[in-house]
């Protein structure tokens, strides 16, 4: 390790960077769906080592920079693949999602470095003030301008379902808090203000707190069952219809038809409840009777269909991306209409500065897209339909946000319904099915998922898949309905508050160590 430090010290600030970049880069390997976990304290040891030989703050800012550069690029490289969809409208704004996004959101690790830098603290309160500072400006990365909490570390461990308990107490972020701060640990047996032993013990002891979690998670998963409703059969469409051929006028009549045929697959159990993907119905189904009486034909008998539809509203030219229950009298029993909406995707943030600025001239995609409607906020997240219990309706994005699950209503699961197509054979729907399946743990709530090309499965409120499909694939998944667990957990009570604390005791044990490495210069002085 002492060879491996000192050559990186000897580097030229201009390699320095390059390396920080290699390292981001392979962040981004720990996560779905390869989850190469080893490169964390491979990569964060090494950006903590070219850290500390940072003799500027905008080198130490730059540091960080490129570290999240590396990891955004690779990371999120999926998003510019929907941009191949409508290839001669949109291919030349590739650079935007694949380059320019990565290069924003690089801002938040380059300014942990920065943090890290300025405090001046160093050996073991530095790496806890390190990783409170990466998680705290993570909450921000999540939440600033509607938030992108994409592929926090935590989802490392979504393959791993011990480990995957302690989101159950301390959410996805705190685990992501305990995941960074272990992979910088090893960082302390070159630190010269750190005595051999101090970095012995705390290796041993983050190694000791990990076994441990594995235990009580695996405990947790040996002996905990929620057990499954009564009378409640769902069956899960997944049609894997082709992005660009989705919206095609000529299709769409076809793309229902298909919905159809699979929902009537025959089998030994027979649904009481279907459930289609988002905007699986490719026509505005509130406002037209003679589709939903078709419809209404092939509903189970008592059940429902719970489907993904755009809503139009007559009285003017707002349109949603909608969740709808149509009964099998042909009534729409429950509507939800998405909440949060997909920047650049279903709606264009601050189109009158591009129009004013003539951006949409130079770039006449962005003037073409047209806007999702903003729902009201006041409408109740939880729909509520004969013959199942209340479920928090999520559609597609929405569950990548952890702190919007619980809308202060009960609930007893979560359906989530979504299109990944955009996405083709990418990271980007594993990564969206690792999220899905943490909000499970988190919440202990079963999440039951239909996707249009995958992966669409039934979650028990362990994060245990009971039934899948695979991306890609057409079928059905016919299977009951978990019961979420008694009491919920400690994390559904109490949400982010619990990481929150963590953070602030992290960053308040760097900030201590400042003030007490200051109070004792002045007394030896």
């Amino acid at each position: 390790m002492s060879a491996i430090h000192a050559w990186i010290q000897g580097l030229t600030f201009a390699k320095k960077a390059f390396l920080s970049f290699v390292l981001g880069i392979a962040v981004a390997g720990a996560l779905a769906p390869t989850y190469l976990i080893f490169l964390l304290p491979v990569s964060f040891t090494g950006v903590i080592w070219l850290l500390s030989g940072a003799q500027t703050r905008w080198q130490a800012f730059f540091i960080g920079w490129w570290f999240g550069w590396g990891q955004f690029i690779v990371g999120l490289y999926w998003i510019g693949v929907a941009f191949l969809v409508d290839a001669q409208t949109h291919a030349l704004l590739i650079p935007l999602p694949v380059l320019g996004l990565p290069a924003v959101l690089a801002i938040f690790p380059g300014l942990t470095a920065l943090a890290t830098h300025m405090l001046k603290v160093k050996s073991l309160p530095r790496l806890f003030f390190f990783a409170g500072c990466w998680m705290a400006l993570e909450y921000v990365r999540g939440t600033i301008f509607t938030g992108f909490p994409w592929n926090a570390l935590g989802y490392s461990w979504a393959f791993f379902l011990p480990m995957l308990q302690s989101a159950a107490y301390i959410g996805i972020f705190g685990l992501t808090l305990l995941t960074v701060f272990a992979s910088t640990v090893p960082a302390l047996f070159v630190d010269a203000e750190t005595s051999r032993k101090t970095a012995v013990i705390s290796l041993v002891s983050v190694i000791g707190v990990l076994i441990a979690l594995t235990a009580f998670g695996a405990a947790r998963l040996a002996t905990q069952s929620s057990g499954l409703y009564d009378q409640v059969n769902l069956r899960l469409v997944q049609p894997n219809i082709p992005q660009e051929d989705k919206w095609a006028a000529h299709l769409r009549l076809e793309h229902l038809r298909k919905l159809i045929r699979l929902s009537q697959t025959k089998t030994g159990t027979a649904p009481t409840f279907l459930v289609w993907p988002e905007t699986a119905v490719p026509y505005y189904l509130t406002t037209m009777d003679d589709l939903k009486a078709q419809l209404a034909e092939f509903v189970p008998k008592g059940g429902a269909i719970i489907t993904g539809a755009p809503r139009h509203d007559r009285g003017d030219d707002r349109y949603w991306n909608s969740l709808q229950v149509l009964d099998e009298k042909g009534e729409i029993r429950a509507v939800y209409d998405k909440q949060h909406l997909v920047p650049y995707g279903e709606y264009m943030p601050m189109r009158w500065l591009m129009t004013a600025t003539g951006l949409t001239k130079v770039i006449p995609a962005l003037d073409e897209m047209s806007d999702f409607a903003d729902s009201d906020k006041n409408e109740p997240k939880v729909i509520r339909m004969d013959g199942l219990p209340p479920a928090r309706a999520m559609i597609c994005y929405e569950i990548a946000f952890p702190w919007e699950v619980a809308p202060g209503e009960d609930f007893s699961w979560i359906v989530n319904i979504t299109n990944d197509g955009w996405f083709g054979n990418t990271n980007g729907p594993y990564q969206h099915f690792a999220m899905a399946r943490s909000r499970a743990v988190e919440q202990g709530v079963a999440v039951v998922r239909a996707a249009n090309t995958g992966i669409s499965a039934i979650i028990d409120p362990y994060g245990r898949v009971l039934e899948r499909l695979d991306l890609n694939d057409t079928g059905i998944i016919d299977g009951a309905l978990p019961k979420p667990i008694a009491g919920r957990t400690p994390y559904g009570h109490y949400g982010e508050y619990i990481p929150m604390g963590v953070i602030v005791l992290f960053i308040g044990i760097g900030v201590a160590s400042k003030r007490r490495n200051r109070k004792f210069t002045r007394v030896s002085s």
